[in-house]
Parts: structure tokens; sequence; C-alpha cells
């Protein structure tokens, strides 16, 4: 049997992820790892995890272990929906859809709207596995120019004003890879742009509550009621990911067609995590949890910072995130991080090369660095390994 043959030519865009490629990798060697997108599993909230499943297995295991609605279980879609009320962006049940995981939201998405050639506008650099999914539908991806202060309202309308241009895909807050957090003065303006071009916006908010400096981030949907977003959440960040429950909201009509998909894809989410995940959130669980990450990432943020100022001030510039997880660092002028990896490797610290989020090709002088995952033990040793590695 040839395989490649009997393959859809569309799997020929489906690539490894280069992550994913590092983490075997890594799977063999003691390394500090800088490189994964993973959170710190110690802020996982274990006690009331272990509470709420025993409680959802003696109180409503019928519906636990049973087969669900598609559109997900009514009680966390009414939460989900409240919530996203509180932050200023109107939201009802019939709104909502649980999803597995974030990640199959912007799968769907991108199945309902994408045809082979249409356009995906994205920050540059943009989330590496939402790239990947734009890719195996057959999209064209083209960045628009990015700053610290997020995406470029002015190249943003210019580019939603191109022909064939189907979907704008941005993270709003802390940003994977470059930490940037999308200004509010930028946020109606950009959603404007994409009313008037008649262009849906889906905003992944994977990283809304990691804020670790003043001031909250709302979602970008709160800047502009009328505006086609369908927005994005996840529970990983803040429960755990294990669980595989997050949402996505957006126009009713919309969702309901994005429930057909999920009911295609998986039927549902699972009946057991998204009831304990409600148990979680609907017991007022959430706020203290969410409190507790912010205090230790941030202390790991400051630490991660501190680290860098003291090993590669001169080396190389970097990021100086709000809140999330990651850095993206950047070496001088024609040095490859790519090529950089195999000596940090030698040297016992791990990270990603930063040029797969590019798009467009570039970022060859970049790397992406977690500084939540390590301990902040970790932190120093890592970085300083790091900076030996650039100068060997």
């Amino acid at each position: 049997m040839n395989w490649e043959a009997a393959y859809a030519t569309r799997m020929a865009q489906v690539e490894p992820s280069p992550i994913m490629e590092l983490i075997r990798v890594m799977g063999t060697r003691r390394v500090i790892n800088f490189a994964s997108g993973l959170p710190d599993p110690d802020g996982f909230p274990i006690a009331a995890l272990r509470d709420g499943a025993a409680a959802v297995l003696a109180e409503d295991w019928r519906g636990g272990l049973q087969y669900g609605e598609a559109e997900g279980y009514r009680p966390l879609r009414e939460w989900v929906a409240a919530d996203l009320r509180r932050r200023g962006a109107p939201a009802t049940p019939d709104q909502v859809l649980i999803v597995n995981g974030s990640q199959q939201g912007i799968d769907l998405v991108a199945r309902s709207l994408l045809q082979p050639g249409d356009t995906v506008l994205t920050e540059e650099p943009s989330y590496l596995a939402a790239l990947q999914v734009f890719a195996s539908y057959e999209a064209t991806v083209r960045p628009v120019r990015t700053d610290a202060e997020g995406m470029d309202v002015e190249a943003a309308a210019a580019a939603l004003r191109g022909a064939g241009v189907k979907l704008l895909y941005v993270m709003p807050s802390h940003q994977n890879p470059s930490g940037a957090t999308l200004s509010e003065s930028r946020r109606r303006p950009l959603l404007e742009a994409a009313l008037a071009a008649g262009v849906p916006v889906l905003a992944d908010e994977a990283y809304l509550d990691l804020r670790y400096d003043p001031g909250e981030p709302t979602p970008l949907a709160a800047a502009h009621p009328e505006a086609p977003v369908i927005s994005l959440g996840t529970f990983s960040k803040t429960i755990a990911p294990g669980l595989r429950v997050a949402w996505l909201a957006g126009p009713a009509a919309a969702v309901a067609r994005l429930a057909l998909l999920k009911q295609v894809a998986d039927l549902h989410t699972g009946s057991l995590t998204q009831r304990l995940v409600h148990r979680y959130v609907s017991g007022g669980h959430l706020p203290a949890q969410v409190a507790r990450l912010r205090a230790v990432y941030r202390q790991k943020r400051d630490a991660f910072l501190q680290a860098l100022d003291r090993h590669l001030a001169g080396k190389a510039t970097w990021t100086r995130t709000a809140g999330g997880m990651f850095v993206l660092l950047r070496l001088p002028a024609g040095r490859s991080a790519a090529a950089l990896l195999p000596a940090a490797l030698d040297h016992g610290v791990a990270f990603v090369p930063g040029a797969p989020f590019f798009p467009a090709g570039g970022g060859e002088e970049s790397m992406r660095l977690n500084f939540v995952s390590p301990s902040r033990e970790q932190i120093d040793e890592g970085v300083a390994r790091l900076a030996k590695a650039i100068d060997a």
C-alpha cells in the first residue's frame, strides 16, 4: 500500500511541530526547559479537583459518564456567558460552544470559513499551532506589522481590504510568542476596520487572565460589541490543560454552525471534565486560583527578566511582557537561533527557535523562552547557560 499516494493533497501542508520534535529530543537529555508551552504543574489545584471529581461521580454520575450535547454542558455555558458579560462582552449561553481545548476552536473556525487559497491575516510573529491549522486548510497566511502595542491598525485596515481575506486571527493579550498586548487605543479601531471589511475576527484569549502588571485587559469583543468577533477562551492556563475544556463565543448563528462541525469532529467535549470545571468555577474557586498563579508567575517573570539583564545585556534584546508565559529574545542580526540550539542543548538549556512563528519568513535570529515552566531555582542557571552557549 502506497500511503503517500493515498493522502489528500492538503496533507502536504501538515508538518510536524518543531516544539513537539524538540520535546522528543529533550526526553533523552537533562536540560533546563525554556522550550515548552506548559504551565507550571505546581499551580494545578489538585485538592479541589480531586474533591470535585468525587462529588460529580457521587451526585451526577449518570450525566458525567454519559453522552452530552454537542454545544456543551449548559450550566458551564451559562457560567461562561455570565463571565463574558461581567467583562463587558455581551453573550448568552446560546452564543457559547464548549470545545476540546482552544486548539479545537481554532480548527472549527478555520474549517468553517476557509477555502484553499483564502487569506488569513495574523500578527507577526503568531501562534505556531494556529499557523499549522490554517496551513492544513490550504489557506495563505499574511502577517500584519506588529509592535510592542500589538497589531498596527493602519496596516491591518489596508490588509483587510485585500482580495480573498477571510479571517483575522489575533491574540490580544500577552501574545504567544512575543508577550505583546494589543493596546486599548488600537482595539476598537481594529474591530471597526474588520467590520467595515466584513471579515470575521478570531480573538484567541488564552492568556487573558495571566496579567502581572497593573491594568486588567478585557476580551477584545468588549471593545466593539457589534463587530464580527469569535472569542476563544480556555481553562487550560488557569486550572489544568489536561482537562481539555475550553470555549468559543460569538454570534449565535455562527456558533450554531460551529456546533454542527463539533458534532462531526467528536460529538461533544467530555461530560465528566465539563462538570468538573463547572463545579470548580461555580463554587467560586477561580478568582483565588488566578490570584495564586499571578503571584507565582509574576515572581518568575521578574526573575527571568532580571537574569536576562544580568547575563545577556549587550548580547541580545528581548520583549518585556506584562503577562502570559513567554519572552521573545532576538540575537544580533546574522545569528541563527536554530543553529545555536545544539550548542544550547550541550550546555543544558533548551529553547524554541523563533522562525516557525513568522509565517512570511524571517525571525531566524529569534527564540521563544517560557518563564513559567522552570522552577525559580532553574531560571538564573538556565539563562547563564544560554549566555555561555551564545558566547561559545
